[in-house]
């Protein structure tokens, strides 16, 4: 699917406010109310726009804390870890990297005792050789 210009700037504001009226949105991109509700279910459908979603406060403020877990692994373990960390349930999203790691895991947890449990799960599975935590202190800026 081709995004317009128009697109992408309805797509920058929905990233601000998820919740912005359409005739808002419109008048924003100065085009027609029926117009912007239009391109708004055409991204919609055409799953550009997948999803909309609630923005927690920050983790500092809310009670949680965040850590990125990095992973060394052997390459034949790769598909049966990555399967079981997506059955724990504070391990948020799992990556791929370059470099000397394999995964980047993001845990949240609300206490240091939970994410020591968590971290003790995440050692025991066959196949990860070694794992490096760094505990999110505060947050700077996230555009996510």
């Amino acid at each position: 699917m081709d995004i317009s210009n128009n697109d992408r700037l309805m797509i920058s504001a929905l990233k601000q406010n998820g919740r912005i009226p359409i005739s808002d949105l419109a008048r924003k991109l100065g085009i027609a109310r029926t117009t912007a509700q239009k391109r708004l279910n055409r991204l919609e459908e055409n799953g550009v726009i997948q999803a909309y979603t609630v923005k927690l406060a920050d983790d500092s403020v809310s009670g949680v804390f965040q850590a990125y877990v990095n992973l060394v692994v052997d390459p034949h373990a790769a598909a049966s870890i990555t399967s079981t960390l997506e059955k724990i349930p504070e391990v948020e999203a799992l990556f791929t990297v370059s470099g000397k790691i394999d995964f980047v895991a993001i845990v949240r947890v609300v206490s240091p005792p939970e994410l020591d449990a968590v971290l003790d799960k995440i050692c025991a599975l066959p196949g990860v050789r070694d794992t490096r935590s760094a505990l999110v202190l505060a947050s700077k800026f996230d555009r996510r």
